[in-house]
C-alpha cells in the first residue's frame, strides 16, 4: 500500500498511549521550523546543523507533494510534541522521528515510534528501516525496543531493520 493513501488520514489515539498522529499540513510549518531551529533536535540529522525557516518551508512543501514521503505530527493532548516520518526506500519504508526537547526523558519517544510503526503495520507496511548515528544511544535504544536490529554500520550511521518475517 502506498504512503500517499495515508497522508490524509488522521489516526485515532492508541489505547495504550496518550499520543495522536495527524498527517502534516502546511499549517504545521511553524512547528517544524521551531523543532528544526533547535540544535539539540537536529544534532543527528543530516549535517547536524539547525534548519533555516526557508529550508523548513521547502521540506514541508516537498513532503506534501511527494507520494513516497509522509510526515505526521505527534500530539500529546492539544500540544504538538514531535514528528514521525515515513519515506519509501528500495524494499522498505525508512522511519524517523523528532521529539521536542521539553518532552525528552518521559518515555514519549518510545510511544511515538510505537504508534507510528503500529499505524504503518495496520496499513500493511511491515518492512521498515531506520538510520541512527552510532553515538545517539537514546534513539538506538528506542528502536531496539521496537524490534529493530542493527544490520550495518559505517563511520556515521547504523542501519537498522525491522522485518515482518525472518531477516
Amino acid at each position: 500500500m502506498s504512503l500517499e493513501v495515508h497522508k490524509s488520514v488522521q489516526y485515532a489515539e492508541d489505547m495504550t498511549s496518550p499520543l495522536l498522529l495527524t498527517a502534516i499540513s502546511e499549517a504545521d510549518t511553524d512547528f517544524v521550523a521551531e523543532l528544526a531551529a533547535d540544535e539539540r533536535v537536529t544534532a543527528y540529522i543530516g549535517d547536524g546543523q539547525p534548519w533555516s525557516r526557508a529550508y523548513c518551508e521547502e521540506r514541508v512543501a516537498h513532503v506534501l507533494e511527494s507520494p513516497g514521503i509522509s510526515w505526521f505530527i505527534a500530539w500529546h493532548g492539544k500540544v504538538r510534541i514531535g514528528l514521525f516520518t515515513a519515506t519509501q526506500r528500495a524494499g522498505a519504508i525508512e522511519i524517523g522521528y523528532w521529539l521536542s526537547p521539553e518532552f525528552w526523558g518521559q518515555g514519549l519517544a518510545k510511544d511515538l515510534v510505537a504508534l507510528g510503526i503500529g499505524q504503518l503495520e495496520k496499513a500493511g507496511i511491515t518492512d521498515l528501516i531506520a538510520r541512527v548515528a552510532p553515538d545517539n544511544a537514546a534513539s538506538l535504544k528506542v528502536l531496539e525496543r521496537q524490534g529493530f536490529l542493527v544490520q550495518s554500520q559505517d563511520a556515521s550511521l547504523l542501519t537498522l531493520t525491522k522485518a515482518a518475517g525472518p531477516l
